[in-house]
């Protein structure tokens, strides 16, 4: 049964990013190589509010990153995008083994696709070299994860009694079933948020364009080691599973998944 993750035993590396606090950061290579990083909301929340901070986030941003930055009222907004942008150009230059000096950041601009997903583009780097990327935010952290692969999905969910309320809107006996055999020792909201997370890492992977949550996404089977791997068929998967990973940290589940590269 896998054991919960402390932030610092997960995120075993930090780095300081000019103006925008710490960042926690880890690497792996499997299935391709990637890179996942958090970055603690209130802690830049403090920083967005130091009056001696005038020159961020603009210097951290590209133009129009920070004319959309602009454009947010309200203040939970504000920080939940911001983390998840910084978060994720973290990400994508520690694995491109590139500083996250602040002009390297602002080169680099993070939009909505036209799905919602988060396209990256560099003003000096080529397109072909920058990785794909997802975002998750949840209560105090934003997660960002950086990969080279055809795509990528990560998400972050505090756990919390709120899944129990709606579990009916995304679960099956038969998951709730596999759930209990294979995860006995999570309480009942742990095995929904796992249930639910997972789900979502898989759409932002790979069901960007369907328009209901989660329909057709089933899980399959439930294996627990190190950490949970979570077997789910989808709409057209051709009868072959995605695989997601998830494991407890703290308070929360974190999930991700990745869709094979095509140039690894």
């Amino acid at each position: 049964m896998p054991s919960v993750a402390t932030l610092h035993s997960l995120f075993s590396s930090a780095s300081e990013i000019q103006g925008a606090g710490r960042i926690y950061s880890r690497r792996g290579s499997a299935p391709v190589p990637f890179c996942q990083t958090l970055i603690n909301l209130d802690h830049l929340e403090q920083v967005l509010l130091d009056e001696h901070s005038c020159s961020f986030p603009a210097s951290l941003l590209s133009a129009d990153e920070n004319e959309l930055f602009s454009s947010f009222a309200y203040r939970k907004r504000r920080r939940e995008w911001l983390g998840g942008r910084l978060a994720a150009k973290a990400a994508a230059l520690k694995l491109l083994q590139i500083d996250s000096t602040p002009d390297m950041m602002a080169a680099l601009s993070i939009l909505p696709a036209e799905d919602g997903s988060p396209r990256l583009s560099s003003s000096i780097l080529a397109a072909a070299t920058l990785p794909v990327l997802s975002i998750s935010h949840s209560d105090r952290f934003a997660v960002a994860m950086a990969a080279k692969a055809a795509s990528c999905g990560i998400d972050i969910q505090k756990i919390s009694e709120q899944t129990e309320r709606v579990a009916e809107r995304f679960s099956e006996p038969g998951e709730l079933q596999l759930l209990l055999d294979h995860a006995p020792l999570l309480s009942v909201k742990e095995r929904l948020t796992l249930l639910w997370s997972a789900k979502e890492a898989l759409k932002k992977a790979l069901l960007h364009d369907q328009p209901v949550i989660f329909q057709g996404v089933v899980l399959r089977s439930l294996t627990a080691d190190h950490s949970f791997t979570l077997r789910l068929n989808f709409p057209g998967d051709g009868n072959c599973p995605a695989e997601v990973t998830a494991m407890l940290l703290e308070d929360c589940i974190l999930a991700y998944t990745f869709v094979r590269t095509r140039h690894a």
